[in-house]
């Protein structure tokens, strides 16, 4: 146990980024964890200054309401960020829903020049690899979905996210 996380417990990331995938090079500007134990936690990113000419879109900015101001008043630096997601994440086994989280997380990486601390899981593989069928995925997104509906924050789609873990968990052992 590290941390106070039990082995082999599950925690779920997500990341905002400057800008949408089809509207050029985005970088993260906010990431969050959420473990299945119910904590969770929320960082803006302040921008490195290896990122200052990528791209920013209205779009993206649109849908997770994240100004260019709000990141440079109240985004943290990229390295206090890593380091207390690494502290966070403890032993956890690190799942996301998009192969996005983890081009995020190496792009944080590669601005600090440092090497990935973790691997980022699909989480559908973990699904497969426990057997649920698909109406059983649907109905957990769906009751996580009713309980925490707003989305393109990273904090309630992790939040979310994991919360359809422990459903799933929970009929297994229903």
């Amino acid at each position: 146990m590290a941390n106070g996380n039990p082995a082999g417990a599950l925690a779920v990331i997500d990341f905002e980024a400057s800008c949408l995938p089809e509207h050029g090079q985005s970088y993260p500007i906010e990431v969050a964890v959420a473990r299945i134990d119910g904590e969770n936690r929320a960082w803006l990113i302040r921008p490195l200054r290896a990122w200052e000419h990528w791209d920013w879109s209205q779009e993206a900015e649109a849908l997770h309401g994240i100004s260019r101001a709000m990141l440079d008043c109240d985004g943290l630096p990229a390295s206090q960020v890593l380091a207390e997601i690494i502290e966070f994440v403890g032993d956890c086994a690190v799942y996301s829903d998009a192969e996005l989280d983890e081009y995020w997380l190496e792009v944080l990486c590669q601005g600090l020049a440092v090497a990935l601390p973790f691997p980022i899981r699909y989480l559908g593989e973990w699904m497969v690899e426990h057997g649920f069928t698909r109406p059983q995925v649907v109905a957990a997104l769906e009751e996580a979905k009713a309980r925490l509906p707003k989305e393109h924050l990273a904090r309630e789609d992790a939040k979310r996210l994991a919360m359809v873990v422990r459903l799933l968990m929970e009929s297994e052992t229903a």
